[in-house]
């Protein structure tokens, strides 16, 4: 009978059932729009309607559309309302393309004309309203604004903006009440300034504090090239009802062609001072400019181009004045266009802003010193910085919106977009939060702008006229994978990291996330490989860094079945594209379908520009990677995992049972139906060893009560009382490799294993290691091996023979040493062409 082949209708069929979508329906298009995937629309199609189309979803949207008024159109069979919304969502706010956006909204209408609205996440029906808005349909907005998945404060920015044109107090009066609270004076337009609706902001005239006595406050407003808006931004601080205030104008090195706007802000007013920098540094740069030079009892900011309401600065000083305790406090702010319109596809108007941070000079500057000086993220980094030093309730938001932020091309625009972020932006947050959380800890938290770094910052932020060196333009080899969770596939990765550094090349890590394991939470790298970057041992890039790499390997093609879509259209290079392939396509009956070798084939090229060639991680798979593609361009060569021996071998060498003491069997793995025998009694056969013996368990609660309610049991059945069953991750693999004498792995028969890290990892701790049969073909003479029924029996005849048991640990060892160390794994990268690692060994210093 022929193989199984995985095909594309598989892999999103079964992608779309995964139990994690399942459980969290809103992940597949989070995570969709967080990595800007465009083949992940498949999935989400087929959630929405399984077995069909993305041309068959627009066909029906389209068809209802065009039928007239609204009625109650009916859903096609077999439809989904919410993966519907969900796959418009996508539509409307992954990329700016405005087809795209058009069938996103077909789609949602459709859904409306259905009377399935409220079948929906309340994004989508957001999404909804604001293009009805951003299209002027008033009538269609009205439907929608008393939607209960209609926040009261989105609804009121809609009728602000549709009433736009009327350019009058009404409009103004609803712009306020979509942005201010009563406390707030309201906003006014000023006839006697030029410019757009943004320039002629103002208030009512407001009474202004007596500034005798009271604190000052320096404002430093940074400025690059700066035009008539930096007139705007100082104006707005010049009408702050607390005057007290020293406002620093730190130009980033312009050129001429600035000075006449510095000039004309310094002439407003005497409190006007401006500090021109010969060299551009960034705002950050600029700010701790203007740090140094303070007067000021406080210190905030305000970006060149922005407007600050005239009561922020008394509002946010007030905080500070009536609670000691507090060391800052911020505001929110909304990010508007010129004609003070609102509404931004997808977005909630309102949110914190971080440049509206003011705090008290002495006690924060004292502590946790300057800004960041990198180019981007760094007053977000700033006040968590402070919150780890003095304490979680040392920073207090105002929920008042202080600031309006103009929209365009700024700081920021390039790298975010709704529900996305450019890489660099989780990098840098990845980076400095263990340093928080080592400061909460008791860590200095002084950062020094012109000391070491205390955590690398991202390459494409640097600038070639940086203090430091620059980041080397040239790598020797790159990891791609999915680096979230740390489990085989991370290990194996990081002990390449290892191997390639010790032979002086030069190393990175590329994230790629795997939809699989689609989430909601933005989350964080994995501790081990975020510490190796920390220590500048191992380079972070990101797919369209300005970098050489000669081997770009990728591990776990699930990656490359889904790839995310690249910011500026071009990725990295590199010379040689290795993929990975760790897991198979499939298993050996065609179920649970991962991806297929052609698509991953081809999309890998259109990623990375260079023809991909496939790496086995062992046997089996080398036969099912051909099985799927006979074709394939293959490596001669294997890659399984590497382990250092001496770092591994844990266990000390006492006699198993020594002293009358009971034998430790024992394994761990993911809670996982792959990692386990198929059925309960299966199970037993393998671990219920019986008296004498004790049997820990890691990573197996939940197996225990699936098997149990399969075989009919109670998923409260206790296990045998010989057992400890310990949850996933509670010991440290090599802490509980160290107490056991045998280390028994008895797994699904009838699934592809590619290699099994853990088996390997036991073998060079200095455990005698039992496995499956099935892994006979990767490992060879590497471990023993047992049926399930025949486990007991082969542990005993070692048990029983103690020099037996300590010889073959020693062979076993000196096995893994000669198979599984780190030169093998250069010496295939040397096949490549990678250099020879002069460079990097002094990169590596």
């Amino acid at each position: 009978m022929a193989e199984p082949v995985a095909t594309r209708a598989g892999v999103t069929r079964d992608t779309a059932r995964n139990q994690i979508l399942l459980d969290h329906p809103d992940a597949l298009a989070v995570t969709a729009l967080r990595t800007r995937s465009l083949h992940a629309r498949e999935v989400l199609v087929e959630a929405a309607w399984p077995g069909h189309s993305a041309e068959e979803v627009d066909a029906w949207a389209q068809e209802v559309c065009r039928a007239g008024a609204p009625g109650r159109a009916a859903l096609p069979d077999g439809a989904d309302a919410f993966h519907l919304g969900q796959l418009a969502r996508v539509l409307a706010l992954q990329t700016p393309d405005p087809a795209d956006v058009a069938r996103g909204r077909a789609i949602l209408e459709a859904l409306a004309r259905a009377g399935r609205l409220d079948d929906l996440h309340p994004q989508a029906v957001l999404v909804l309203l604001h293009l009805r808005c951003l299209e002027g349909d008033g009538a269609g907005c009205a439907e929608l604004l008393d939607h209960p998945s209609v926040p009261a404060d989105v609804a009121a920015a809609v009728r602000a903006d549709l009433a736009r044109p009327d350019g009058g107090a009404a409009w103004l009066a609803l712009v306020d009440a979509a942005l201010h609270s009563e406390a707030l004076a309201p906003l006014r337009l000023d006839p006697t300034l030029g410019g757009t609706a943004f320039d002629r902001l103002t208030t009512d005239p407001l009474p202004r504090a007596d500034h005798d006595g009271d604190p000052l406050v320096t404002v430093a407003v940074s400025a690059y090239r700066p035009g008539p808006p930096l007139l705007t931004a100082v104006r707005s601080l010049l009408a702050q009802t607390w005057q007290h205030l020293e406002i620093l104008v730190v130009d980033d090195a312009s050129g001429p062609e600035a000075e006449a706007w510095l000039q004309r802000a310094e002439a407003l007013d005497p409190r006007v001072r401006v500090i021109r920098q010969r060299t551009n540094g960034g705002t950050y740069r600029a700010r701790n400019t203007a740090l140094a030079q303070a007067r000021g009892t406080y210190f905030t900011t305000l970006d060149s181009d922005d407007w600050l309401h005239p009561q922020s600065v008394a509002t946010l000083v007030a905080q500070l004045e009536d609670d000691p305790t507090l060391l800052a406090a911020r505001g929110l702010g909304a990010r508007v266009d010129e004609g003070l319109g609102l509404v931004r596809l997808g977005y909630r108007h309102r949110a914190v802003a971080a440049p509206t941070l003011l705090f008290r000079v002495a006690r924060v500057l004292g502590r946790v010193g300057f800004l960041d000086p990198t180019r981007k993220g760094a007053d977000t980094e700033y006040a968590r910085r402070i919150e780890a030093a003095f304490g979680a309730g040392s920073v207090v938001t105002v929920d008042e919106c202080l600031l309006l932020l103009r929209s365009g091309q700024t700081l920021s625009s390039d790298e975010f977009s709704r529900m996305w972020r450019h890489g660099a932006r989780h990098q840098y947050k990845g980076l400095y939060t263990p340093w928080h959380e080592e400061i909460a800890a008791g860590a200095t938290p002084y950062l020094d702008p012109e000391g070491p770094r205390a955590f690398p910052e991202p390459r494409r932020w640097r600038k070639a006229h940086d203090p430091g060196p620059p980041p080397p333009a040239h790598l020797d080899l790159v990891l791609g994978g999915d680096w979230r969770r740390y489990g085989g596939p991370q290990r194996s990765m990081i002990e390449e990291l290892r191997a390639a550094r010790e032979a002086g090349l030069r190393v990175g890590i590329l994230h790629l996330e795997a939809l699989r394991f689609a989430t909601t939470k933005d989350l964080p790298l994995c501790a081990p490989v975020v510490d190796l970057v920390r220590r500048g041992e191992v380079e972070w890039v990101q797919l369209d860094d300005d970098v050489e790499v000669d081997v770009l390997m990728v591990r776990y093609p699930l990656v490359l079945q889904h790839p995310p879509s690249v910011p500026s259209g071009r990725a990295l290079r590199p010379r040689h594209l290795l993929v990975m392939a760790n897991q198979a396509p499939l298993e050996p009956d065609g179920t649970d379908q991962r991806y297929v070798v052609a698509d991953v084939t081809a999309r890998a090229r259109e990623l990375f520009g260079t023809e991909p060639v496939w790496v086995p991680q062992g046997p089996v798979l080398r036969q099912v990677l051909l099985q799927q593609d006979p074709g394939l361009a293959l490596t001669p060569w294997d890659n399984p995992g590497l382990i250092d021996v001496d770092e591994w071998h844990v266990r000390d060498d006492r006699p198993p049972g020594a002293g009358g003491a009971p034998v430790v069997v024992g394994r761990y793995s993911r809670d996982h139906p792959l990692k386990f025998p198929p059925t309960h009694a299966d199970l037993l056969a393998a671990y219920d060893i019986g008296p004498g013996y004790v049997v820990r368990l890691m990573g197996a609660r939940a197996t225990w009560k699936r098997l149990c309610r399969e075989a009919g049991l109670r998923e409260d059945t206790r296990p045998p009382r010989e057992w400890e069953m310990l949850r996933v991750g509670s010991v440290d693999p090599r802490e509980l490799l160290a107490g056991l004498d045998v280390f028994l792995y008895q797994d699904h028969p009838g699934r592809h294993e590619a290699f099994g890290r853990v088996l390997l990892e036991a073998a060079a701790s200095g455990v005698l290691v039992v496995a499956h049969p099935k892994h006979r073909p990767v490992f060879g003479d590497v471990l023993d091996y047992a049926l399930p029924e025949e486990s007991r029996a082969v542990i005993e005849s070692y048990v029983r023979d103690p020099a037996r048991y300590a010889a073959r640990v020693a062979q076993v060892q000196d096995l893994v040493r000669e198979r599984y160390g780190h030169a093998s794994f250069v010496a295939r990268l040397r096949q490549l062409g990678v250099s020879d690692g002069a460079g990097g060994a002094a990169a590596g210093r």
